[in-house]
């Protein structure tokens, strides 16, 4: 709501106390909201909202005006990971993220609960590698990469973080890797990509002189 999702249908368990605006508002019972709900421990409110995304060019226009890279998701399959990139996309400040074929829903009811909401914050697109042909940046990688210090990642078209399998199918990339303790071999891609917009947060912040995220726009939530 915060965000600006419009709810189409309002679910609410009988006796709750809560409200907000929808088309549609519903009153179910404990048996009703628990066989809907997803989750073991339903919390007594459900909801469907429509949510749109773009093409990959407007994201990339949307992520550049802001002057931050596009992060693009490549075959990220773990909804958990998707969302959890989504909340630390939001937390640094990044406007911005396209999701990749083979990756899992940004939008899928476990990555927008993994995000805390916060993938509503972003500019989401869907698409494949073809439609960002030509745009250069940096790719992580466990190993062999340029250390995330040395690289202008804010200066970058895009950052893309690859599949926990698979790892990134573009092979024209940069590369930028997370100096690590020997013996470990790599991080979780939610725990990498973390990491990495928190740096492209630094240097953004170290070229400006600004000590923290901007602050949102007088009257954003």
């Amino acid at each position: 709501m915060a965000a600006g999702v419009r709810l189409e249908v309002l679910a609410l368990a009988e006796g709750s106390g809560f409200r907000a605006p929808a088309q549609h508002t519903v009153i179910l019972g404990k048996r009703a909201l628990d066989s809907l709900s997803q989750t073991v421990t339903p919390q007594g409110v459900l909801a469907i909202a429509r949510r749109e995304t773009v093409e990959a060019a407007a994201a990339l226009t949307a992520a550049g005006d802001a002057g931050w890279p596009l992060i693009v998701l490549d075959g990220v399959q773990d909804p958990g990971n998707v969302g959890t990139i989504c909340r630390s996309a939001a937390a640094a400040g990044a406007p911005a993220l396209a999701v990749l074929d083979g990756s899992a829903d940004p939008l899928g009811p476990k990555a927008i609960r993994a995000s805390a909401g916060c993938v509503f914050r972003l500019t989401v697109a869907r698409g494949t590698w073809a439609d960002l042909a030509g745009v250069r940046g940096y790719g992580a990688s466990a190993g062999g990469g340029l250390p995330i210090w040395e690289a202008e990642l804010e200066r970058a078209q895009l950052l893309a973080l690859g599949g926990e399998v698979r790892g990134l199918r573009r092979t024209d990339l940069d590369l930028v890797s997370i100096p690590m303790a020997p013996g470990v071999e790599s991080l979780n891609v939610g725990a990498a990509a973390a990491i990495l917009l928190f740096e492209v947060l630094r240097q953004r912040n170290e070229r400006s002189g600004s000590p923290g995220p901007p602050a949102p726009a007088e009257g954003a939530a």
